[in-house]
C-alpha cells in the first residue's frame, strides 16, 4: 500500500513528543519523506499549544519526558482531541505501563529502540477505523510488577494482560516451568476490578484428587475421614478475587467434571453437603503442557478446555527471549542487594556470557544461578570467570544425561532432566527438602510428588 493511497484528501499530521532530540530528530526525518506532516515537542508544556491548533491524526508519544509523565500528557490529548490515534514509546517497558496506556487510549504501544518498517507499519495500519478503549484504570500508581523483559515477545504478552485483565474473562497461560506464569496470573489480577480482593494460587499437582476437591470446594463434617469440623474452600474464601489453578493439567478426569461445573454454574458443593454456594471468582489456569495432546489422548476434557481459555497467553522461553537476560540480571542481584544489604555487581563480560548460556530451567534457573554467584561473588563482583566455571560445571553434568537418555523418548528426555536436576539441587541443600525446594521455586509438597513419580528416595544420603 502506497501513502497516496492512505489518503487522497490530506496530508496526515503526525505530532511528536520526545525529549531525545536524536530521536524527534530521525522521526521527522522518517515522517516526512514517507509523506507525513511531523511537528514536534521536546516537553510537555511545548506540546500542549499543538492540542488548541489543527487535528493531530496520530500521536507518538514517550512515557518518560524528562520529569513529566507522558500518559498524563495522553489524557489531555484525548480530552481535547478524541479523535487521535495515540501510540506510547518508551524504553523501559512494564505490563503495567502498557496496561495504564491502552486503559487512558492508547492504540499501541512501541519499545525503544524504534524500527523503521514497524513504525511505518503501525502508521499505515492506524488510518483504519479507530478502535475505542472499553475501561478505564482506577489506580494508575500502582506499583510495577516483577516481570521484566521488553523483548518483542513480552511486549506481545504484556498486551494481551493489559487487554484481558479488566474484563471476566478466564485465562489460560501457558509456558515451560520457570517461564513466570504464577507473576503474569498476578499481574491480570493486580491490573484488573478485582485488585483489591483476594488472590489465591494453588498447585494442582501438590494435591491428591480428594485433598485438592476438598481445599477447593470445602468439605461438611465427617464428609471423610479426618473432617471433624465444616471447612469453607479456596473457592468461598476467594469470593470477589482471583484464583490460580496452577499445573491444571495434573488434575483428573473426574475432577475436571466437577471444575467445569463451577465455571458453568458459578456454584460450588462442599464434599459431603447437597446444597450449592453462589461464588463470584475469576479463574486462571496455567500448565506447563500441551493440553491440546491431552485432549487427543483422553487426558483433558476439551469441553474444560475451551472454558478455560477463553483467552491464551503463552509465554516464551528464556531462549526466546535472550535480550532480556541483561535486564533480569540486574533485576534479581539489584533485590538480592536489598534483600541481603550488599553491594555486588557483576561486570559485563560475566553478563554477555550469561547470555550466550542455554537456560531449559527458564527465568527461575537465572535467579538461582544470579543468587548463587552472589553469595560466593569475590570482592563483591561477580566475574566473567565466576560464571564460566558454572557453565563448565554445568556442562560436565550435561553428556552424563544425554547418554543416559539417548534412545529415550522426549518425554523420558524431560523426565530424566528433570530427575537430575532435583537430584542435584538436593545434594547442593545436604539433603534439606525445604531448601531444596525454595531453590527449585515450587512448594515442598510437589517435591514429594515429584520424587514419587520419579523414583526419587528423599530419605536417600546419596541424594
Amino acid at each position: 500500500m502506497t501513502r497516496s493511497e492512505l489518503s487522497t484528501e490530506k496530508t496526515l499530521r503526525v505530532l511528536v513528543v520526545d525529549d531525545d532530540v536524536s530521536i524527534c530528530r530521525w522521526l521527522n526525518a522518517v515522517l516526512t519523506a514517507e509523506g507525513y506532516e511531523c511537528c514536534q515537542a521536546r516537553s510537555v508544556k511545548n506540546a500542549e499549544p499543538f492540542l488548541h491548533e489543527q487535528p493531530i491524526d496520530v500521536a507518538l508519544i514517550d512515557i518518560y519526558i524528562g520529569q513529566a509523565n507522558g500518559l498524563e500528557f495522553l489524557g489531555k490529548l484525548k480530552t481535547l482531541q478524541p479523535e487521535c490515534k495515540c501510540v506510547m514509546m518508551t524504553a523501559r517497558a512494564s505490563v503495567e505501563t502498557v496496561a495504564r496506556s491502552v486503559a487512558e487510549g492508547a492504540i499501541e504501544y512501541l519499545s525503544k529502540p524504534l524500527l523503521i518498517d514497524e513504525l511505518l507499519a503501525l502508521l499505515r495500519k492506524l488510518t483504519g477505523p479507530r478502535q475505542t478503549p472499553s475501561h478505564t484504570l482506577k489506580d494508575s500508581s500502582a506499583p510495577e510488577s516483577t516481570i521484566v523483559g521488553r523483548s518483542p515477545k513480552m511486549l506481545e504478552v504484556y498486551r494481551a494482560v493489559a487487554r484481558v485483565a479488566p474484563s471476566t474473562a478466564s485465562v489460560l497461560i501457558t509456558g515451560a516451568s520457570g517461564s513466570g506464569k504464577e507473576l503474569v496470573a498476578r499481574a491480570i489480577h493486580a491490573l484488573s476490578p478485582r485488585a483489591e480482593m483476594i488472590f489465591t494460587p494453588i498447585n494442582c499437582g501438590s494435591f491428591p484428587e480428594t485433598i485438592l476437591e476438598s481445599e477447593l470446594f470445602g468439605h461438611e463434617k465427617g464428609a471423610f475421614t479426618g473432617a471433624d469440623a465444616r471447612r469453607s474452600g479456596l473457592f468461598e474464601a476467594t469470593n470477589g478475587g482471583t484464583i490460580l489453578l496452577d499445573e491444571i493439567s495434573e488434575t483428573s478426569l473426574v475432577f475436571q467434571v466437577k471444575l467445569l461445573r463451577v465455571l458453568q454454574e458459578h456454584k460450588v458443593r462442599r464434599v459431603g453437603s447437597n446444597t450449592f454456594t453462589p461464588i463470584d471468582v475469576r479463574i486462571v489456569a496455567a500448565t506447563n503442557k500441551d493440553l491440546s495432546a491431552l485432549i487427543r489422548t483422553g487426558q483433558f476434557r476439551e469441553d474444560l478446555y475451551y472454558r478455560l481459555s477463553v483467552v491464551t497467553i503463552q509465554l516464551p522461553s528464556l531462549e526466546e527471549r535472550t535480550e532480556d537476560i541483561p535486564l533480569l540480571v540486574q533485576y534479581f542481584l539489584k533485590r538480592f542487594n536489598h534483600r541481603n544489604q550488599r553491594q555486588v555487581n557483576i561486570s559485563e563480560e560475566a553478563v554477555k556470557l550469561l547470555a550466550s548460556m542455554s537456560w531449559p530451567g527458564n527465568v527461575r534457573e537465572l535467579e538461582n544461578l544470579i543468587e548463587r554467584l552472589a553469595i560466593f561473588a569475590d570482592m563483591d563482583e561477580i566475574s566473567a570467570g565466576e560464571v564460566e566455571r558454572e557453565r563448565t560445571r554445568r556442562s560436565e553434568a550435561t553428556p552424563a544425561r544425554e547418554n543416559s537418555t539417548a534412545s529415550s523418548t522426549l518425554p523420558e528426555k524431560l523426565q530424566e532432566m528433570e530427575r537430575q536436576e532435583i537430584l542435584r539441587v538436593l545434594r547442593e541443600s545436604g539433603g534439606n527438602r525445604a531448601l531444596a525446594a525454595r531453590k527449585l521455586g515450587i512448594e515442598r509438597k510437589t517435591l514429594y510428588e515429584k520424587a514419587r513419580r520419579l523414583a526419587i528416595d528423599l530419605q536417600s544420603k546419596e541424594t
